[in-house]
This record gives structure tokens, sequence and C-alpha cells, in this order.
């Protein structure tokens, strides 16, 4: 991780990198890495940027604090947390494992809590935003699954025949999900990419005949397992400054339009 990489989860790695230099190990060169997450996250989340975001996004904000508090961990929390109910039963089925292996180690214990708490507080951490897209819960799900990795490692050290089943199973479970989910997301990329070269195609030939506007389809994003890879649906103004004439993009269409070319 790098304090730069999004808001929610800049912060979060500072303090991990802080709680892990003072509970397990005070190597002082530790600490460059400690200020460079630090240097990261300021950067991140001082951004003119981040300012610019929020003042055009009032409705949230003029709410009270305890309209907002009460929201964010009655509704928006839950959701956010639930999105990896995969992970907890991984984490639940390999915890037993380890229980009964009885190869437990207070260090990789310890090292598992605190990745949870990391994957609370980077989603705790949207309470001072308005929105939370999906593509920006990745942080709290790389904390789960590192979280995992240290009750994975007790698990996968020690075994008997309670723990071997249990294991086989987490690997089982996670490998019959990740086989159509990922058939199903290269599929939806794969047309994403066509539906890409059908809309720059319509704008091309706009552009060749002259023609003040170009009318290019929305995107059909084809159904995948989770909402997680999912695009953003925002349509900005600046594509028609990039593509150097005026587009007007149709509703999102209920059909995958790239197999028709």
């Amino acid at each position: 991780f790098a304090g730069c990489s999004n808001e929610n989860t800049s912060l979060v790695v500072v303090l991990i990198s802080v709680a892990y230099f003072f509970i397990m190990n005070r190597n002082k060169y530790l600490l460059i890495g400690v200020f460079g997450s630090a240097i990261g996250a300021g950067v991140l989340l001082l951004a003119p940027g981040n300012l610019s975001r929020a003042s055009t996004i009032q409705d949230w904000y003029n709410q009270p604090l305890a309209w907002r508090v009460l929201e964010h961990f009655s509704e928006r929390l839950p959701s956010a947390m639930g999105a990896y109910w995969q992970v907890y039963i991984a984490f639940i089925i390999l915890l037993i494992s380890v229980v009964l292996s009885r190869n437990s180690s207070s260090k990789l214990m310890f090292g598992s809590f605190l990745f949870i708490l990391g994957a609370i507080a980077a989603n705790v951490a949207f309470l001072a935003s308005p929105a939370m897209p999906s593509r920006a819960l990745n942080g709290a799900l790389c904390f789960m699954i590192l979280s995992i990795s240290f009750v994975a490692h007790s698990a996968f050290t020690k075994f008997n025949k309670a723990s071997i089943y249990l294991s086989v199973t987490t690997y089982a479970m996670a490998f019959l999900y990740f086989i159509p989910s990922y058939i199903l997301y290269y599929s939806s990329i794969k047309s994403i990419s066509k539906q890409t070269e059908i809309r720059e195609e319509i704008i091309d030939r706009a552009k060749h005949n002259k023609q003040d506007q170009a009318i290019i389809p929305d995107y059909y994003f084809p159904p995948v397992l989770h909402a997680g890879p999912s695009l953003d649906t925002f349509n900005s103004e600046a594509m028609s400054r990039y593509y150097g004439i005026d587009l007007k993009i149709t509703a999102p269409g209920f059909f995958d339009y790239s197999r028709a070319f």
C-alpha cells in the first residue's frame, strides 16, 4: 500500500503503519515508510480537487451531523461491509481450522485483528463523503484479504483431520466462486472494449463528415456476479472537448450492442 492510494484508505494505511511500529517492531527504518505514507495521504486528502468536488455536492453536508452519522452507520456502512460476505465465510472457516489445529499465534492474530479494524475504519471514513462508489470499497476489501492471510498462515502450517477438511472447503468455495466471476468479468470487459471501438468509430465518422454533433450509445455493462467491477455511469461534459465534437449520449441500452457489429 502507498499513502497515495485513495482517500478513505490512505489515512488507515498511516494508522496501521503507526500501530505496527509502536506495538510490533520499533525498527527506526520503518519510520521512513510511515512518513512516506503520511506524505502520500496528505497529498491525496489535501488536494484542491476534493474541496472543489465537495462544493458542488451540498445536499449531504447540509444535513445535521446526527442525521449523517445515523444514516452512515445504519444504512451505508452495513451495505458496504456486507459486500465482502465471501471473505467473511472464508475467514470464519479458516479461524475454526486454526482453533482445531491449536496453532494460533498471538502476533498473527494481532495482525489479523489490526487489518479487520483497518477494513472497518476505511469504510467508516466515508462518513465525511456524500457518496460511496463501489470501486472505493476495494481498500477495505484488501484489508480483509490481508487479515485472512494471517489466519491462513496459521491454518496451513499445522494440520489435523478436521483442519484439513475445513481448509479444503475454503479453497473449494473460493475456487467455485472465482471461476464464474472471472469468466463473466472477462466477458464484460471484452464487450466494453468492443463498445468503445463502436462509439469511437461513430465519432470519427461524424467528424469526417463535418457534422456538428455525434450521437453515441451509452455503455451497456453485461451482468457480473457483484457490482464492484461495474462502470462509473457518469458522462462528463469534458468528453465533448476531448473528442472535439458535441456528443449526445443516448439512454443506457438494455442489450449488448457490441454483438451486433
